[in-house]
């Protein structure tokens, strides 16, 4: 099971790539917790999280999840690392910090950019696309990867 957080899925849903999330992991589906979906609904792009969760072709499968404990992150963050603790998953999430305390916890999780580099090795994506991927990120999300990162993605 493909778990993804809040603001890890935002990020490709703003620049029109959730399509990625699915082929790098040839799947059909991943799945959020209802805290996600919640802050998601929030979020500016609710034409793009509608279409996503009602596609056909890749299902967005939203997961109840019961009380989680609160450790100073947002729902949605807590609610995906306890399913993805509690189904032994992969989580997607970009949050530094959450990510950290997810692998304390023993949580396998990867962030944009070993997401992308996954993509990359696995021939999921071209190097001039990642460019593209990386521009976008960049243009519509405000998202950047420091220099020493950059340099890795597109070597």
């Amino acid at each position: 099971m493909i778990i993804t957080d809040t603001g890890f899925l935002s990020s490709f849903m703003k620049i029109g790539r959730l399509d990625l999330i699915f082929r790098a992991f040839d799947t059909t589906r991943i799945v959020i917790t209802s805290g996600v979906l919640q802050e998601l609904e929030q979020a500016p792009m609710q034409r793009e999280l509608k279409e996503a969760l009602q596609s056909e072709e890749h299902k967005i499968i939203v997961k109840e999840i019961g009380e989680t404990p609160a450790e100073g992150f947002g729902r949605g963050e807590m609610e995906s690392m306890a399913l993805a603790a509690e189904t032994n998953s992969l989580l997607l999430m970009d949050d530094r910090k959450a990510a950290q305390y997810a692998k304390q916890k023993g949580i396998t999780v990867m962030g944009i950019a070993t997401f992308l580099l996954y993509c990359k090795t696995n021939k999921v994506i071209s190097k001039e696309d990642l460019q593209t991927i990386i521009t976008e990120l960049k243009e519509k999300d405000y998202y950047q990867f420091n220099e020493e990162v950059r340099g890795k993605l597109l070597e």
